[in-house]
C-alpha cells in the first residue's frame, strides 16, 4: 500500500520491537558513530523511532523523492540496548498543499512496563 493514499488515524504500527544490539550496530555505523556503542547501556535518541520507520516502510511504499521535512521530539527517556519496546505510529495529516502531499506522523514508544518513553512527530513531503 502507499503511504499516500493511507487515512488520518491509519495506525501504521501497533507492535513490538526489541532494540538488538545488532540493530543498533548498524544504525550507527549509518550515522558514523559505531565507536560509541558501548559507551552507555541506553539507546541513542533517534534510534527506536529509526527503527519504527524502517517497519512502516516494509508496509508502505513511497515514491522516490519524498522528504523528511522534520522530525520533533516532544518527551523521550532513556530506553536500554536489547530491551523490547512497543511501537505505534499512526497518521494524523494527509493533505496536498501547492500540488505536494504533506503527512505527518505521530509516533509513540513504551518501555517493557508499558510506560511512554518517547513521543514524537515527523513530517513527510512527497512531490
Amino acid at each position: 500500500m502507499k503511504l499516500s493514499e493511507a487515512k488520518i488515524n491509519t495506525i501504521l504500527i501497533d507492535d513490538e520491537i526489541i532494540l538488538s544490539s545488532d540493530l543498533l550496530s548498524l544504525y550507527m555505523k549509518s550515522v558514523q558513530s559505531e565507536r560509541n556503542i558501548n559507551k552507555t547501556k541506553h539507546t541513542p535518541i533517534f534510534f527506536p523511532t529509526a527503527l519504527v520507520f524502517g517497519e512502516i516502510f516494509k508496509k508502505y511504499s513511497l515514491p522516490d523523492g519524498t522528504i523528511h521535512l522534520s522530525q520533533k521530539i516532544e518527551f523521550s527517556e532513556p530506553i536500554q540496548q536489547n530491551s523490547k519496546i512497543h511501537a505505534f505510529a499512526e497518521i494524523t495529516k494527509n493533505l496536498i498543499r501547492s500540488g505536494n502531499r504533506l503527512i505527518s506522523i505521530n509516533i509513540n514508544i513504551y518501555n517493557s512496563q508499558k510506560s511512554l518513553s518517547h513521543k514524537s512527530q515527523c513530517n513527510l513531503l512527497i512531490s
